[in-house]
């Protein structure tokens, strides 16, 4: 009766011990992701494969890390040698409002004239150039990846890579749009110019699709820096190749011309903003969508000063109110009809919609400069109101809207194609 009693007692102890648990090992050692700012010359890999994490990537142009490892971890890591500053990873999502609207539209219509092309006047500007340079002018789109074998897109599809998760892969599986928005941005910029479906504002040059986000359209911003750094190098793997220190517009060179955001977020990361500075020095114009909040000033990276923000306006040129106040220009985003997975079209609305328009009049203004001078314009400021910048044409060429010059509303205006591209020729 005695060992009895001992033995209930015991096991009355464990059951109480148990609801006091320390945590288990696979809560104490989940992973977080981070960037780390390092001195490349002192940081050692090794070192956090101690601490029980590893290297996820290493940026070739800017001194960062993205690294996993243990929560209980990170205050270790900041004191590892080599490690300047540590950034948790933020969240970004796709800025289409909303995600798919109605039902996609029978495969293979007779073409038509999306009425955003209209209203930016892309079609008078073909008889100049459609954004053909035989090669020198890409853009990349950082998004959800593409329909790369849409019959309205494949032609203009020179080069599909995923930076997911952190992991670089051209693999087309990986590649793939399993959401819609990737395939229905790029549509806008270069859908084909041909007897089906719709037109882009530039349908004659070439695309890199980088898939940023997934399946769900949220991403990460480690691996959208990543996506940035992958549109400097250019199928190559390397910027500069001939050494000549030019990167944008050289012929000998695969880096993009123009890199196209149709995505945001509410945080401001450092390493974020130092790859855009690196894309920007690179002569590279950065154009993103300022946001669907209806907030008084654009979300990041739109909210950079390197990069073009985009409003949104609809058919009557009004700004819905849900478009981000602060652009720097505007352009059509509402009811936006465009290539969508499955070889089909649809129509969705959003910054994310107005942005191509601003990315694709970009691609006609370098195609046109190349083509008749044969170099790219430099990229500009804000505050340019010349017409020897990208951002100055924009800006002078725009048709204003709301207050006189610059006003919180529309920015310098909507964007009008046809009056740039006379502006880049000179």
């Amino acid at each position: 009766m005695r060992s009895k009693g001992f033995v209930g007692a015991l096991i009355g102890t464990l059951v109480l011990l148990s609801l006091f648990a320390v945590p288990t090992s696979a809560e104490s050692t989940e992973l977080v992701r981070v960037v780390v700012h390092i001195d490349r010359t002192a940081f050692r890999p090794n070192a956090v494969m101690e601490l029980g994490g590893h290297v996820v990537y290493q940026f070739k142009l800017i001194d960062a890390a993205v690294i996993e490892v243990p929560m209980h971890a990170v205050g270790k890591l900041k004191k590892l040698p080599g490690v300047k500053m540590v950034e948790f990873d933020h969240q970004a999502v796709l800025l289409g409002k909303p995600p798919g609207v109605g039902k996609p539209k029978p495969s293979q219509p007779t073409q038509t004239v999306p009425w955003g092309i209209e209203r930016v006047k892309a079609p008078e500007a073909w008889s100049v150039t459609d954004g053909s340079t035989n090669g020198v002018i890409q853009v990349a789109v950082l998004d959800t990846g593409v329909d790369y074998d849409h019959p309205d897109l494949a032609g203009n599809i020179a080069w599909c890579v995923s930076t997911l998760r952190g992991r670089v892969s051209t693999k087309l599986k990986d590649c793939k749009d399993q959401n819609g928005h990737g395939t229905h941005v790029i549509g806008t910029i270069a859908a084909l110019n041909n007897d089906i479906g719709v037109v882009g504002v530039a349908p004659g040059v070439e695309i890199y699709s980088i898939r940023v986000l997934d399946a769900s359209g949220r991403g990460s911003y480690s691996d959208i820096a990543i996506g940035i750094e992958q549109a400097i190098l250019g199928p190559d793997g390397v910027a500069d190749s001939d050494g000549d220190g030019i990167i944008a517009g050289d012929p000998d060179d695969d880096a993009a011309e123009v890199i196209s955001m149709s995505l945001g977020g509410s945080a401001d990361d450092q390493y974020l903003h130092d790859m855009i500075t690196q894309a920007y020095n690179a002569g590279i114009v950065i154009v993103a969508a300022s946001g669907n909040e209806g907030a008084d000033s654009p979300s990041y990276p739109a909210a950079y000063p390197e990069v073009i923000a985009v409003g949104a306006t609809d058919s009557n040129d009004q700004v819905p109110s849900w478009s981000n106040r602060q652009p720097e220009v505007s352009a059509p985003g509402v009811d936006i009809l465009s290539t969508y997975p499955d070889d089909s079209y649809d129509t969705l609305s959003g910054t994310s919609m107005a942005t191509p328009h601003v990315s694709g009049v970009v691609a006609l203004i370098q195609a046109a400069h190349y083509n008749k001078y044969g170099t790219v314009l430099p990229v500009g400021t804000f505050d340019d109101m010349t017409e020897n910048t990208v951002r100055g044409i924009l800006h002078v060429t725009a048709d204003d809207r709301g207050s006189s010059g610059w006003d919180a509303d529309y920015g310098y205006g909507i964007v009008r194609a046809d009056l740039a591209v006379q502006a880049a020729i000179g």
